[in-house]
């Protein structure tokens, strides 16, 4: 269920009826002498959605969730499962959050439970909601350096999406942080510390420690001072030049050595052709959401047709996307970001080959992986994800013979290639690959479907590539 088909009161309103707000206890569903008959059947039907949950995943109906924080409002008690079920919920959609975070009261599980809401492979948190629930609770301390040491703990481990997510929201955390003490009730992060904690005053200790002493200036005036600060700068310039590496929109690309190659033929169903090509270079991923941020400050690039995406209404602003594939792109938006990186929208035939191209074997497969479909490996229909997921994530067993990522589904994406080559000039073009919403049928390497130029689509991305040069 949308956040926009939940009806709920505002937060601030923390689901009291409107006569209590009023100043008047009203006799709710959940009070009298058959109130408490009433909460123990919700209680009973969280403890079955808590089973749901572990062994499903599945997020509780929108009337329990209601229903259980009327009922703690209404002063019954709910055990700590259901307790934390009810705050996993009022995060996923969005309301009463600040309710189930009081009656919780557990900075540690809370903590943990917003780690899990951040992290999700599919359906991450917005970190900007952890931001306003901590702008407006007056005992956020405890829970947000929790927050802050669990990322951390993710951050030091080799999963991913998972590491990448967590650098992401520190990274956004820090910010909000550095710039939120104008807001009533915010606290900076790099001044918050856990009531009672060992841990966070050694840490205030340890900085008191690091306190530059006032004669260190001086010593830095002597011509040894003067040349250790420029050995400082010059590696603080390195430091950031292999940052920006790290970031090159560029990013790791697969050859595609010089020659003959046998692909699907457009004019035919269930012909092949055959195809001569120079070795050619493809990105070894659909270009991400971080890639082209990047182009777009460099003012190379222009603003995406919209920033939503069919699920995430933050997509293209939320840092903790930044892993996830480009959309909503025109043809002319793709090529001026392959341009930029110095490269080119890819031709089909250069895309279809390193899409299905077993050079060892001469022949080409249906799927990048093989000729039989597996749902496995791609995000496409069957997934049931119904959006967007990390670029990569299925690879490698869903790569290409020439370890692409994602030529099956995940978006679809824009080439080079005019739709009706006679045409001029072309006004559509074609999109290989298939999407998140696609059957196996349209995930096939040999599909091919004509769209507008001017068209932009939240299934609908595109990877660059590149002409090798010409060995002598």
């Amino acid at each position: 269920m949308s956040n926009a088909q939940v009806e709920w009161e505002t937060e601030d309103e923390a689901y009291r009826p409107s006569s209590a707000r009023n100043g008047r206890r009203s006799a709710g569903p959940f009070d009298g002498l058959t109130g408490a008959d009433r909460a123990a059947s919700v209680q009973r039907r969280l403890s079955q959605a808590v089973d749901s949950w572990w062994q499903q995943g599945e997020m509780p109906p929108i009337g329990l969730v209601r229903d259980g924080l009327l009922v703690l409002e209404a002063g019954h008690k709910l055990d700590e499962a259901s307790l934390t079920l009810l705050l996993r919920s009022t995060l996923y959609y969005g309301k009463g959050m600040r309710t189930a975070l009081h009656h919780l009261n557990n900075p540690e599980r809370a903590a943990s439970v917003m780690r899990d809401m951040l992290l999700h492979p599919t359906q991450p948190l917005p970190p900007a909601q952890i931001v306003e629930l901590a702008r407006k609770d007056d005992e956020s301390g405890g829970w947000l350096v929790t927050l802050n040491d669990l990322l951390r703990e993710e951050m030091a481990q080799p999963l991913e999406p998972r590491r990448t997510l967590a650098h992401a929201n520190l990274e956004y955390l820090r910010e909000a942080g550095s710039t939120g003490d104008k807001v009533a009730g915010w606290v900076p992060l790099a001044t918050q510390t856990a009531p009672d904690s060992r841990s966070a005053k050694r840490r205030g200790k340890r900085r008191r420690r690091a306190k530059v002493p006032p004669h260190f200036w001086r010593r830095v005036a002597t011509p040894f001072g003067l040349l250790a600060l420029a050995l400082l700068v010059l590696s603080l310039a390195f430091f950031w030049l292999d940052l920006q590496q790290s970031f090159d929109p560029n990013g790791q690309m697969v050859s595609i050595p010089s020659g003959i190659y046998r692909i699907s033929d457009p004019t035919q169903a269930d012909t092949d052709r055959l195809v001569e090509l120079q070795s050619f270079s493809i990105d070894r991923t659909e270009v991400t959401n971080a890639a082209y941020r990047l182009c777009f400050e460099a003012d190379a690039c222009t603003w995406p047709t919209r920033t939503t995406s069919v699920t995430r209404p933050d997509y293209f602003l939320n840092p903790a996307l930044d892993s996830f594939p480009m959309i909503n792109v025109t043809h002319a938006q793709a090529a001026l970001f392959c341009r930029w990186a110095g490269k080119r929208l890819p031709l089909e035939e250069e895309w279809e080959t390193a899409a299905s191209s077993a050079l060892s074997l001469q022949r080409a497969f249906r799927y990048p992986w093989g000729d039989n479909f597996d749902s496995v490996r791609a995000n496409g229909a069957d997934t049931a994800i119904g959006d967007t997921l990390p670029v990569g994530t299925y690879s490698p067993g869903g790569d290409s013979p020439s370890k692409a990522a994602d030529m099956a589904g995940n978006v679809a994406e824009w080439t080079a290639t005019p739709a009706n080559p006679r045409q001029q000039p072309a006004v559509a073009y074609v999109v290989k690959g298939g999407s998140f919403q696609d059957d196996s049928d349209r995930l096939a390497t040999n599909t091919r479907v004509a769209v507008n130029d001017e068209e932009s689509h939240p299934w609908l991305g595109f990877r660059c590539a590149v002409t090798n040069p010409t060995e002598e």
